[in-house]
């Protein structure tokens, strides 16, 4: 298997040209793209960028929603010899800001609902960067006379070239640009491909954005590997979700908490008979980027028919860490499952290894993981040992049958008392009570403890229900020192790119403004 995506394209463009790597529903009719049109679309983008004047190992941006062009964008850069840098759609503008100058981007290519976003942004940055526009359809503007098959290259890329500098979520700080190289990228889509038992019969159902390690690798890196073949739609739709499954003859789909529990909501709702006999290729559902509360992975399973693989995953590491095995294998609800391609052991304040069933800090080791982080030797540094392993922020324990499961984030961990409290219980409780869509549990500052116990929640469309009645839900089940005392009623709780909760925005934004209907 070749360690960098000139050789690994290539190769799948001569074993397997007419088979299809890429549908891109949200053209009519769908876009299709094959294997033998991928490098020949490759080959085509390199002349391209070659044409606009960029050098070897230009830094190249994108800022789009997923589809074929995106596709075409993104991997024609990593196959040109380029690094690609996806740019956060949902980020903040200051945090756009600083990734695009801190990857020193050349040019940035762009969709016609992001133009005015990317001019202010780049109106305020004191070098020059082109734009290009993008059409979702048509294609990339002004470039439909560069020759279709010309500039393929003789040799390949070297396995430890950067391939995508891709930033972090910046919700403490700067985002921090990790280096992610061929070897890197294709050695985490061999780990889902493992993990899985994945092969060239898949097709996957991919709704995470390609700005997201999870997107780029899962779904996407993975079917290279697998010479398999990934539905994308432009973005997540609860309504059109199954319908695009069943109509495109989806084998697995990969999703998040957030977007389960929008999926549950809505065949609740209209009180949907899932008939798995409509979906006879339908193997199984992948869920990544933070913990699925043990009873929404269960009303999943009950709901839709098929099993829930719940993972774990980084952009340090190129996404995938640990997964819970494949039926028949034994599945844990609540459990991040096993490693899968690399090592991982948890260990103390100390950096030594503890015992099973003892909390501490998750550290990685593997050909997945990244070397560095862009520009920053003090990151780099800072995070890893000196024998190499990857310092994850993540806490959690394993079991004595080797099943890892998180507890949270270093910095997440609410200290009331002296007393540590993971803020993921607070939320599992609530995800119980059947008017809340969403919980975000954070410490909230105390005279007395320190820090006390805070949450915010979403609640369903029709429900109702009152702070006190809340609490006293999760008093029945977490004991009162544990429970929260104070609750607020929010519309939305921030999210990163994935869908994951930014528990530490929401502490910062309702701290800060003290409001919300709280106890």
């Amino acid at each position: 298997m070749p360690d960098d995506f000139r050789s690994l394209i290539d190769r799948s463009a001569v074993s397997f040209p007419d088979r299809i790597f890429l549908i891109d529903p949200s053209c009519e009719p769908a876009l299709e793209l094959r294997y033998g049109e991928l490098r020949d679309r490759c080959c085509w983008f390199n002349r391209y960028l070659s044409h606009i004047g960029l050098s070897d190992s230009s830094k190249v941006g994108f800022l789009l929603d997923n589809g074929y062009w995106t596709v075409v964008v993104m991997m024609g850069t990593v196959y040109s010899g380029h690094v690609t840098v996806p740019l956060n759609a949902v980020a903040s503008k200051s945090n756009l800001k600083y990734a695009i100058q801190n990857a020193d981007v050349k040019v940035i290519f762009v969709s016609e609902n992001y133009l005015e976003l990317i001019s202010e942004i780049l109106s305020d940055i004191d070098f020059p960067i082109q734009t290009i526009a993008v059409d979702y359809k048509c294609g990339i503007e002004g470039a439909e006379d560069i020759p279709g098959k010309s500039g393929q290259f003789e040799s390949p890329v070297s396995p430890d070239f950067p391939a995508m500098i891709l930033h972090t979520s910046g919700t403490v700080g700067l985002p921090k640009g990790a280096v992610l190289t061929h070897k890197n990228l294709i050695a985490g889509g061999r780990n889902v491909e493992v993990a899985h038992g994945l092969n060239a019969d898949d097709r996957a159902y991919c709704v995470l954005p390609l700005y997201h390690i999870n997107g780029e690798v899962v779904t996407c890196v993975t079917q290279l590997v697998t010479g398999s073949s990934v539905v994308m739609p432009r973005k997540f739709s609860r309504s059109g979700f199954w319908k695009q499954v069943k109509k495109f003859d989806c084998t697995w789909v990969s999703i998040v908490p957030t977007m389960a529990k929008y999926l549950l909501d809505e065949a609740h709702l209209n009180n949907d008979s899932f008939g798995t006999k409509e979906y006879p290729r339908l193997r199984f559902g992948r869920s990544a980027s933070s913990a699925m509360p043990a009873g929404m992975l269960v009303d999943f399973e009950e709901t839709f028919g098929i099993p829930m693989i719940e993972t774990m995953g980084l952009t340090e590491t190129a996404a995938p860490i640990l997964s819970n095995p494949m039926p028949p294998g034994k599945r844990l609800p609540g459990s991040v499952g096993i490693p899968f391609g690399n090592e991982v052991k948890v260990v103390d304040d100390a950096g030594m290894e503890v015992s099973d069933n003892e909390v501490g800090e998750f550290f990685i080791k593997g050909e997945n993981v990244i070397a560095k982080y862009y520009k920053d030797l003090k990151a780099t540094r800072s995070s890893f040992t000196e024998d190499g392993w990857f310092k994850t922020g993540d806490r959690g324990y394993r079991n004595a049958e080797g099943y890892h499961f998180v507890t949270g984030r270093s910095k997440e961990l609410i200290i009331k008392g002296g007393e540590n409290i993971s803020p993921r219980e607070i939320d599992d409780v609530l995800y119980h009570h059947s008017a809340i869509r969403e919980a975000g549990a954070f410490g909230y500052p105390d005279e007395d403890y320190g820090q006390v116990v805070a949450v915010a929640v979403v609640v369903k469309e029709g429900f109702e229900c009152t702070p006190e009645e809340l609490i006293d839900f999760c008093i029945q089940k977490l004991g009162k020192f544990r429970s929260p005392s104070r609750l607020f009623f929010v519309d939305d709780l921030p999210k990163g790119p994935s869908g994951k909760i930014q528990r530490l925005k929401v502490a910062e934004l309702l701290i800060q403004q003290n409001g919300g209907s709280s106890t």
